[in-house]
């Protein structure tokens, strides 16, 4: 069964370290990066090189899968770097480990869109503070639960509460099967205190958690499934949106 996966102290058969070649091992030695910002959006990564609010690293450090693999990117003069990730639990887990592996960098900045489950405006921020462990990934890295505590949420208020931000505080339901979402699932995390579903909490933060990592996750409504389905601005808010969320994703950056 699933739930019996986690094996604390067995042997990995593959590490992160055999993931990633050689040429961005030897490369990510040339820099220092203390925290990674993870964003999901091409077009915003697109925009900020434009504008030269990142910079390309290194033409040899690139991490991703057979599917494509994507570079590193730094915001000029600062410790903080920049990664386009795959969407979803597994793939999320991988870039982190390869990351750390190649960089020893502990500090990951997730930030991404949510389906809100409640009365949630769209764009409105979202600190989630546990998540639903309805993905596989996690199971290999945490005793079983329903439930996974995202443990620096407190963080991220003090840190929001500082600079003025709004957001709202809940549970995220956290799942691999976005084409399977069900009323009755969604009823029942709903009642259980879910107030938004997405593909990554619970999996990043079981690898942060097992890896001695630190994870700080904030989300933003986009499509909503209270009731019938409603696109909203899933997938296409404005360029604007994407860069105010960016920006947070850089004070955090500077905060911790």
């Amino acid at each position: 069964m699933i739930t019996d996966s986690f094996d604390a102290s067995g042997k990995e058969l593959i590490s992160a370290l055999d993931g990633v070649s050689r040429k961005a091992l030897e490369a990510a030695k040339k820099y220092q990066i203390r925290s990674f910002i993870i964003t999901f959006s091409k077009k915003l990564i697109d925009h900020l090189c434009e504008t030269g609010q990142i910079e390309l690293l290194d033409e040899d450090l690139y991490f991703g899968s057979a599917a494509g693999k994507n570079p590193v990117y730094r915001i000029p003069d600062t410790e903080t770097g920049v990664f386009l990730s795959g969407i979803g639990a597994m793939m999320s887990a991988a870039m982190i480990e390869e990351l750390s592996a190649a960089f020893q960098c502990r500090n990951y900045i997730f930030y991404g869109s949510c389906g809100v489950l409640t009365e949630i405006p769209e764009g409105k921020l979202i600190i989630p503070i546990e998540a639903y462990r309805d993905e596989g990934v996690s199971y290999h890295y945490a005793q079983a639960s329903d439930y996974i505590r995202m443990k620096n949420a407190p963080v991220l208020e003090k840190i929001f509460d500082q600079a003025g931000v709004g957001y709202v505080t809940g549970k995220t339901w956290t799942t691999d099967a976005f084409y399977r979402e069900t009323e009755r699932n969604r009823d029942r995390r709903s009642e259980e205190g879910c107030i938004c579903v997405e593909m990554e909490c619970s999996a990043v933060q079981a690898v942060c958690d097992f890896r001695g990592l630190e994870l700080y996750h904030f989300l933003y409504g986009a499509d909503s499934l209270k009731g019938s389905w409603q696109r909203r601005i899933l997938g296409d808010p404005e360029m604007d949106s994407r860069i105010a969320y960016f920006s947070l994703a850089k004070m955090i950056a500077e905060h911790i």
